[in-house]
């Protein structure tokens, strides 16, 4: 019997990887053991049930008052934060050899947001900065579906679809009571569907990731609708320690025949993998009532060392740390500084 522990990796990057802080992570379910934002087309055997947990920390590169009020007074409502906390919770259930279906649930907290603001007073233009405050509560749901296409030779190919709940929250208000907008809010209050492939393959000592993640957006709260997301890498893996091996059980002898029988049994030992990922996010511009907000938006290039422990018990916790190489980020939203992931899984 396969290990669940390789099922249980890291982020899922179907809601997250995410280049702009405003949008939530996804649980330690369904992530690559080689990385810790790529997919995995690893699926559980049938029967086979896992639970997972991430935590991301999202500092941005922060702007000053006087750089938001500079923009504001270029009629561009940018906003910042002080940094993101992104949570979420997962469960999968092997319903075939073949096919694994997992749901995540995500919690989300921005502290101390702030927006540059542009008005008029008496016939004069203003420019301030609104201090809106924290922000936090319950994110979308994500329901997915992943079917592993072929396992040969090392190598291993799957597909992935899923479908975004508008679960969370799309009426939080400012500190002055003012409702904020959606792309400030928890949820975004749209249905939006997800298709996606992962591949991974050993190469010696090595083992190679990659997988790509497609996100509709739809029109949502506020007649807004946030810009399709999508999201791309590789990673290269090492394992330290023994890998997962037969031992056997002992001899049987059954009545009226000569012929003994030995059987196998998995036997697993605590290992540790180093990885190296390379990610690409991008995301469109969003709408609302049908106007393009010309400043949202961006892409960026990521690359994430870091390190998982896998317990021979049958949970493993991962650690990677994420610096921007290249961004190009509408000005409406912060530049990233850098991005912290904690993921942490265990089969059952």
């Amino acid at each position: 019997m396969k290990p669940a522990i390789p099922f249980l990796g890291a982020a899922l990057a179907a809601v997250s990887a995410p280049a702009f802080a405003h949008h939530p992570t996804s649980s330690g379910v369904g992530g690559s053991a080689a990385s810790i934002n790529l997919l995995s087309p690893s699926t559980l055997e049938k029967g086979r049930l896992s639970a997972g947990f991430s935590l991301s920390y999202i500092n941005p590169d922060r702007r000053s008052d006087d750089e938001l009020i500079a923009l504001a007074g270029q009629h561009i409502h940018a906003h910042d934060s002080d940094y993101g906390l992104n949570a979420a919770f997962g469960i999968a259930y092997g319903l075939t050899d073949r096919l694994t279906l997992s749901a995540e649930l995500p919690y989300v907290w921005r502290e101390n947001l702030r927006a540059g603001e542009h008005s008029h007073v008496g016939g004069f233009p203003l420019n301030q900065v609104e201090r809106i405050g924290s922000v936090s509560g319950i994110g979308d749901a994500s329901l997915l579906a992943k079917y592993k296409l072929a396992e040969k030779g090392g190598t291993t190919v799957a597909v992935i679809a899923g479908l975004k709940l508008p679960t969370g929250s799309s009426r939080k208000q400012s500190d002055e009571g003012e409702l904020l907008e959606t792309e400030h809010q928890p949820g975004s209050g749209s249905w939006d569907p997800m298709i996606g492939a992962a591949m991974e393959t050993e190469l010696g000592t090595l083992r190679l990731s990659a997988s790509a993640i497609y996100h509709f957006s739809t029109t949502g709260a506020q007649d807004t609708k946030l810009g399709d997301r999508a999201s791309a890498g590789i990673a290269l893996s090492h394992r330290f320690g023994p890998t997962p091996h037969q031992h056997e059980e002992g001899e049987h002898h059954h009545d009226g025949e000569e012929a003994s029988h030995h059987h196998a049994k998995a036997h697993r030992h605590s290992s540790w993998d180093a990885f190296i990922e390379l990610t690409g996010d991008w995301e469109g511009r969003q709408t609302i009532a049908g106007e393009v907000e010309d400043e949202t938006g961006g892409k960026s290039v990521w690359l994430t060392p870091g390190v998982r422990f896998n317990s021979a018990k049958g949970w493993s916790a991962a650690v990677g740390i994420g610096l921007p190489l290249w961004q190009d980020i509408g000005q409406a939203h912060p530049d990233n500084a850098y991005r912290m992931t904690l993921a942490i899984g265990r089969g059952f």
